[in-house]
Formats: structure tokens, sequence, C-alpha cells
């Protein structure tokens, strides 16, 4: 299958930031990318923005309300079975407390050790855009 044939999968992360410290989900040792780690959020759906998909995701996979900021990076992944086009954005956390339903662990790590973890490698790009964002 040639890259053009793979289907395209938009998908967004939410960079989430408290008290200086970022959260890195771990994702389900069966699911695809089974064991890395990740800045959480899913698909967008159609009919819904990129910011739309993202608060939404984090209330179904975290059960926290959050409020999407600055786009961060956009970074294209080849799968193999799929392309994802993966776009990263700052995410400001407004209630909840998290609650794990699509994750097997979470982190929250400072901005010099996100990289200690092994990473999905869709997600360096944003890490990159995040560090040199100072």
């Amino acid at each position: 299958m040639s890259y053009k044939e793979k289907p395209r999968i938009t998908v967004v992360a939410g960079v989430i930031e408290k008290d200086g410290l970022y959260l890195l989900a771990q994702r389900f040792d069966n699911a695809s990318q089974g064991g890395l780690w990740e800045f959480p959020g899913g698909k967008v759906e159609p009919n819904e923005t990129p910011e739309q998909a993202l608060e939404r995701e984090l209330v179904e996979e975290l059960a926290i309300e959050t409020q999407t900021g600055a786009w961060l990076a956009d970074s294209v992944f080849d799968y193999g079975d799929k392309v994802i086009e993966l776009k990263g954005y700052i995410s400001h956390w407004q209630s909840g407390i998290c609650e794990l339903h699509s994750h097997q662990a979470m982190a929250w790590v400072t901005k010099s050790h996100i990289k200690d973890y092994t990473l999905c490698p869709a997600d360096y790009p944003i890490v990159d855009a995040l560090i040199a964002k100072g």
C-alpha cells in the first residue's frame, strides 16, 4: 500500500501543564503503540474543530475539563497501516481529577524529563516544539 493510499487520520494531542509539570499518559500494552507514552488526546471526528476534539477527548480519556490554547506543532507519521496527522496544542486544565479511562498509567514530569520516557514517534516533534518555546 502506497503512502497516498493509506488511511489518514487526524489526531489531536494536549500538552497539559499544571504547576510547571506536564502530563504524559502510557498506552495500554495491548493497544497500537502499546506501552509507549504520549500526550493524551484522540481522533478528530467529522464536523469537529481540532480544539473541540481535544476538549472532548480529554473529558472522555481523563475526566478533566480543559481549554485548548496555542498550537505547538504538527507531526505526520506513517505507522505502516495508516498515516497519523497529529496536531499538538497547549491545553489549560480547568477542572476535574484525572481518571485513567484510556491509559494504563500517567506521570507528571518536568519539561526537561519528558524525553526520559519512550514516547510514540509522532509525539517527538511536539516535545521539540515545547522545548523550543522556552
